[in-house]
């Protein structure tokens, strides 16, 4: 409930659920969570794939965080396979917290600090989905207490851990809802569409329906783009 010591409303996430994820309908939504399955295999194979293919693989990974995009080549150049093998393996391995995000952001060359941190998030998540929560800062930024967790009641969290501890309970919500997942794919799929379909309304409120948000995308294209999977999914722009 409400202010309990995790922070999240059940009430706000099955509202979320009722209004985000079940007008999708259900076959839409569980091909929006393969993808995000998918991506996440795609994160898990850095750790082995073949160094011959270790640069075309880890772009693949990059072109799914949105706030990179300006400092690829950057990354690429800076960061080097083992270093990333080596989150990756650690992640799986179990011997990184929610905690540990900043550290690994640290480990990371190329590109400010933020896009690092965001980047790291989808290397953790995607490496160990079943115990690490999606930390990116569309998430939850402790830095600017900005981001969609602030939908889900309580206490704004105010470290990476705290944020951990909502989106389980988060998970655990779902799951009550019938939307059970053993990764926070689920989780995932919902806070993207809640933050999608508050930045469509956004664009709505400020154009006044003079007719120019008509050329930018509804929800779902805008959540497969934060999720970084629209390339997954052949339907992305209905």
């Amino acid at each position: 409930m409400a202010g309990s010591s995790l922070g999240a409303d059940p009430s706000l996430v099955a509202r979320a659920f009722r209004e985000r994820v079940l007008p999708c309908g259900a076959e839409t939504v569980n091909r929006l969570e393969s993808a995000v399955g998918e991506k996440f295999r795609a994160v898990a194979a850095l750790e082995t794939v073949p160094e011959d293919r270790f640069s075309a693989a880890f772009s693949s990974v990059l072109a799914g965080v949105v706030s990179t995009r300006p400092y690829r080549p950057e990354i690429e150049r800076s960061t080097g396979s083992e270093t990333v093998r080596t989150i990756v393996r650690d992640a799986r391995a179990g011997r990184f917290g929610p905690e540990d995000l900043p550290r690994v952001a640290e480990r990371l060359g190329g590109g400010p600090l933020e896009a690092r941190l965001d980047l790291a998030s989808e290397l953790l998540h995607g490496a160990a989905p079943d115990r690490l929560a999606h930390l990116a800062r569309w998430v939850w930024n402790p830095g600017r207490r900005t981001g969609i967790l602030g939908e889900f009641g309580g206490a704004a969290p105010e470290t990476y851990a705290g944020t951990q501890a909502r989106l389980a309970e988060v998970r655990l919500e779902l799951d009550a809802l019938g939307f059970p997942s053993t990764t926070f794919a689920a989780v995932d799929v919902l806070l993207a569409l809640t933050y999608a379909g508050r930045l469509a309304e956004a664009v709505d409120r400020s154009f006044q329906g003079g007719g120019i948000e008509r050329l930018l995308p509804g929800a779902f294209p805008l959540a497969t783009i934060v999720l970084g999977v629209r390339r997954r999914l052949s339907d992305a722009d209905r």
